[in-house]
């Protein structure tokens, strides 16, 4: 989480979390508070937050970066393989929609449940990951303290070539089956970018 005097920030996770949190780091305006990124306090919601002390998220306004279902799925399943000695993690149950979740000791649930724990509604503003520095100047930006530079696009060398998604693996069928298993990202995403965000 980062929060700000007028503002917070969740961590949704493999929502380019790291560099969000980079993007703060380095900028070390004062009043801004970032969980460390080797803690899981970092994917808290305002609730379990809430829940651990006096702290109170209050009238402040709330972000979270916002990625398309298909491309989450295939991040979230990669991850676990390569970071958590998960090698063998089976694919299929992301061809139905659902994510491996340790936080849950060890089962597979619906990618929804993301949003529900952090209680996703019309309050929490939707970031880009496709267009983040876009989005960030466009709606954070205001809430920064005034002079604050904009934020600046990654630079070309450090950016991910144009290849076609991960996510182009996926049947039709697989498509029509995560929809239906995840119907609150599902509308989610359509209201962030539109009709046809199939990739």
């Amino acid at each position: 989480m980062i929060i700000a005097d007028a503002f917070l920030w969740l961590h949704l996770p493999k929502t380019g979390g790291t560099s969000m949190n980079r993007l703060f780091q380095d900028r070390q305006i004062s009043g801004i508070t970032i969980d460390d990124d080797a803690t899981s306090l970092k994917h808290d919601s305002v609730a379990l937050r809430e829940s651990r002390g006096t702290w109170r998220a209050n009238a402040r306004q709330r972000f979270i970066t916002s990625r398309r279902l298909e491309d989450w799925l295939i991040s979230d399943w990669a991850h676990k393989r390569r970071h958590m000695q998960l090698p063998e993690l089976d694919f299929e149950p992301v061809r139905c929609g659902l994510f491996y979740s340790l936080r849950l000791g060890g089962t597979w649930v619906a990618a929804d449940w993301w949003l529900q724990y952090f209680e996703l509604d019309e309050t929490v503003t939707a970031l880009r990951l496709e267009a983040l520095h876009d989005d960030l100047n466009r709606l954070v930006l205001p809430l920064l303290p005034e002079g604050t530079a904009p934020f600046d696009p990654p630079p070309r060398e450090n950016s991910r070539p144009k290849t076609q998604p991960a996510s182009a693996g996926f049947s039709p069928d697989d498509r029509r089956r995560i929809a239906a298993v995840n119907p609150r990202w599902d509308a989610w995403q359509t209201k962030v970018y539109g009709a046809g965000v199939a990739t």
